[in-house]
């Protein structure tokens, strides 16, 4: 059942793979993801992981993880806080803050960190089936 207070974690680490597939998927060649050299004229040590990759981190969160694979996603609001690297190793956590058994849907607040620096957070809402939704009447 899903209740306000669950929450979930998934560790990953973008790697240049994902980049290239990435640059491929989306048509995006911006230099500030592709060029080394780009990137330390603005002050980055190295290019920055595209955002995209972070956003399809969140989707397997939502859709395999909280609320699930019987979830439909509505709404994701994300804002970008500092860069992520290539290699680095990144936590997504993700926590139900609210649930609406009569409408079926879920609200939650994730964000991504690097270590002790906060690259992204922001908030989703899913619909699920409203058997799903934990009872808030029911005495435990």
């Amino acid at each position: 059942m899903l209740e306000p207070g669950q929450s979930a974690e998934i560790s990953f680490c973008v790697t240049q793979e994902e980049m290239e597939l990435f640059q491929q998927l989306s048509g995006d060649h911006s230099l500030i993801h592709t060029d080394a050299a780009y990137a330390a004229e603005r002050g980055f040590p190295a290019p920055i992981a595209y955002g995209g990759i972070m956003l399809a981190k969140l989707s397997q969160m939502v859709g395999m993880h909280l609320p699930g694979k019987f979830g439909t996603s509505v709404s994701w609001v994300i804002t970008y806080r500092n860069p992520l690297y290539v290699g680095e190793h990144a936590v997504l956590r993700l926590e139900v803050v609210s649930v609406s058994r009569s409408v079926g849907l879920v609200e939650g607040k994730f964000s991504i960190q690097a270590g002790d620096k906060r690259v992204a957070d922001g908030k989703t809402q899913s619909i699920v089936p409203t058997d799903l939704i934990g009872d808030p009447t029911a005495n435990g």
